[in-house]
């Protein structure tokens, strides 16, 4: 469903609807037309839906009334953005499954309790090697380092792309995270040629890493790169 911010006319919309998907990129807002990939059910995506099946059940049978209030008043007052930056208020169940899940997926433990804060601090600056040979080489430089002691870099890639691929965030694909506290450069070689095999010289990979909190499910934002391999 497409999502329209309105003014005097909209002003801004984001989304899909009837086969038409909104959306804008460094050059501005556009428009193009809705491609819909076969979803094959992959490991991976059997594994999220049973990890969010799991939290639905987790929260209905076994959080005592004490915890699904403490959940509710949690996210009352810790409202998210939205894809035009406004903020939206979620439910106690949505928050409860939305910071375990992240806690869950780079290897934590779930939390029953809202945690304190979602207070996190991200990586500011990140630079990817990307090198087609014997062995394959994909690392991550960030700063600062090294990170907090419970916090995982959480890394996202493309499959190698065509060099005249420009639009490449769609092709985004969880990889793994590093381990706690991280330092400078994270060599997530072994997780992307899990994923994707082996690289080949002048293709494509597009990037993003962000800071997930092991303790509480707060993530950063993240950065993102294009880069070229060598």
């Amino acid at each position: 469903m497409a999502k329209i911010m309105f003014g005097a006319l909209a002003t801004d919309a984001r989304g899909k609807i009837a086969g038409v998907v909104y959306s804008k990129n460094a050059a501005g807002a556009y428009i193009r037309q809705k491609v819909s990939p076969t979803q094959s059910l992959t490991a991976r995506r059997g594994a999220v839906r049973e990890r969010i099946t799991n939290l639905s059940k987790y929260w209905s049978a076994t959080l005592t009334p004490a915890q699904v209030t403490a959940w509710n008043g949690f996210a009352k007052n810790n409202p998210v953005s939205d894809v035009f930056g406004r903020s939206q208020t979620l439910s106690g169940i949505q928050t409860f499954c939305r910071l375990n899940a992240e806690i869950l997926n780079v290897g934590g433990t779930q939390i029953d309790d809202p945690p304190g804060s979602l207070t996190i601090e991200g990586i500011t600056s990140m630079t990817v090697t990307a090198t087609a040979g014997a062995p394959d080489v994909f690392s991550i430089a960030f700063g600062p380092s090294p990170i907090g002691a419970n916090l995982k870099i959480n890394v996202f890639a493309t499959q190698p792309l065509p060099s005249g691929r420009t639009f490449t965030k769609n092709y985004l694909r969880w990889i793994g995270a590093s381990a706690a506290a991280q330092a400078t450069p994270y060599n997530a070689a072994a997780a992307y040629l899990a994923k994707f095999g082996a690289m080949t010289a002048g293709n494509k990979i597009g990037v993003q890493a962000n800071v997930v909190d092991t303790t509480t499910g707060a993530k950063t934002t993240g950065l993102y790169q294009l880069v070229t391999i060598g």
